[in-house]
């Protein structure tokens, strides 16, 4: 490959598609068809090698993947190549979930170092189901909705689980056990998740039938967690069992992002994405510890370890106005690989003058050939007249052109 040089190229993204996706949402975000209704669950716009970007570098692409393994210096700055291994340390994704994701955690960093290591030397394929670490990363996440999303996102108070469990007739052991710290909760959270089948059932079956019961003569709203029960019921149980995640919903904290609204995950925090469309930002990991909501591989023993069981109000972030760049907003976490940016031109175009300190990556939330963004660099210029992701390598000087009423998403490393 010829001499790589500092500027802004075309990304190819491309999509999962799982089956909770939308597969409306992200379609027409894009301007794409899709006939067959396939659902269209993520769109990855990053570096990682499950489902690497391609980059366009005049008449050829190459993956990005291996773009920045070859260029690592021109790509990342030699500050986020020291610091991440010649890694670009984030994945960047549109979401839309359909229906509701699985009950999940994502590991620390030092578990997934060595939950990696273990299964590596064990000599578990890195595609087999039963695998948990796909990678040897973490993966703290930053969600932002596009329009209003639901989700779950750690343990509520633990006040407010004690009333739950007690005002459940079919909980009331589990109450009994329970007795208002974190240290009880793990013992109730472990004891439920390795009952057998059978009692899960049994559990369930009769808490199930009679929100049922209730749903017809008064029917809950999206605001309701009992809602999410008889959803995610209805998505996952079957054959006579109810699956044991739908436990969870009724211990974590329900939450409704409304659009521009955003919540972070770090390691540890028991979660699930229930509806909508959103903004998705996270360290460069594909790593996930499941505990139900799903058919594939749920390891308790590795979830339990992992989970974080303190008790907990919603946290919402709402994006802070950058003091130097007026029209720019960012979403401040404690994340070191990522930061999610919104540039915003309302009340009329925006121009935006901006220097790049780290590797960058820029999607545009709607554009179309008459009010389209404009990315000006030192050497070239390109026209977003189609919503695609751009990668804007470290040390550019660049202007954004923004239209009236567009936004523009920006990610990068918080040097």
């Amino acid at each position: 490959m010829e001499k790589l040089v500092p500027d802004i190229y075309p990304l190819r993204a491309h999509m999962q598609h799982y089956a909770w996706g939308d597969p409306v949402a992200i379609p027409r975000m894009l301007h794409l068809e899709n006939p067959s209704g396939k659902p269209c669950a993520e769109y990855w716009m990053g570096a990682h090698p499950d489902l690497p970007c391609d980059a366009e570098l005049g008449g050829h692409v190459v993956p990005l993947n291996e773009l920045i393994a070859k260029h690592p210096r021109v790509v990342l700055g030699n500050e986020v190549a020291r610091a991440f291994d010649d890694r670009l340390p984030f994945l960047f994704k549109l979401l839309a979930a359909a229906e509701p994701l699985s009950i999940q955690v994502h590991p620390s960093k030092k578990a997934a170092e060595q939950g990696f290591l273990k299964e590596n030397e064990l000599g578990v394929p890195l595609n087999a189901p039963h695998r948990n670490y796909r990678d040897n990363n973490h993966k703290p996440e930053l969600m932002m909705a596009l329009e209003p999303f639901y989700g779950l996102r750690g343990f509520r108070p633990f006040e407010a689980i004690k009333e739950t469990l007690e005002s459940v007739p079919e909980f009331n052991s589990f109450a009994e056990q329970f007795s208002g710290d974190a240290a009880s909760l793990k013992a109730v959270y472990e004891r439920f998740m390795r009952m057998k089948d059978e009692e899960v059932h049994q559990v369930l079956h009769p808490v199930v039938e009679r929100l049922k019961s209730n749903h017809l003569s008064s029917p809950y709203s999206k605001s309701d967690r009992e809602y999410w029960v008889l959803r995610s019921d209805a998505c996952y149980s079957g054959g006579g069992r109810h699956d044991r995640g739908l436990f969870a919903v009724f211990l974590l904290n329900l939450v409704c992002l409304q659009p521009g609204q955003a919540m972070f995950l770090p390691a540890g925090v028991l979660h699930a994405y229930l509806e909508g469309v959103g903004m998705e930002l996270m360290a460069n990991s594909n790593n996930v510890l499941r505990g139900g909501l799903t058919p594939k591989h749920v390891d308790v023993g590795e979830l339990i370890r992992e989970v974080a069981f303190e008790g907990e109000s919603i946290e919402i972030l709402e994006a802070l106005p950058d003091t130097d760049i007026p029209g720019l907003a960012r979403f401040v976490t404690t994340a070191s690989e990522f930061e999610l940016q919104r540039m915003d031109a309302k009340g009329g175009p925006r121009s935006f003058e901006l220097t790049s300190r780290s590797p960058e990556i820029l999607f545009p939330s709607r554009a179309n050939a008459k009010e389209a963004p404009i990315i000006r660099g030192e050497r070239d210029s390109l026209t977003l007249t189609d919503p695609k992701p751009v990668l804007i390598c470290c040390g550019l000087n660049y202007t954004v052109e923004l239209p009236e009423g567009l936004t523009l998403f920006r990610a990068i490393v918080p040097i």
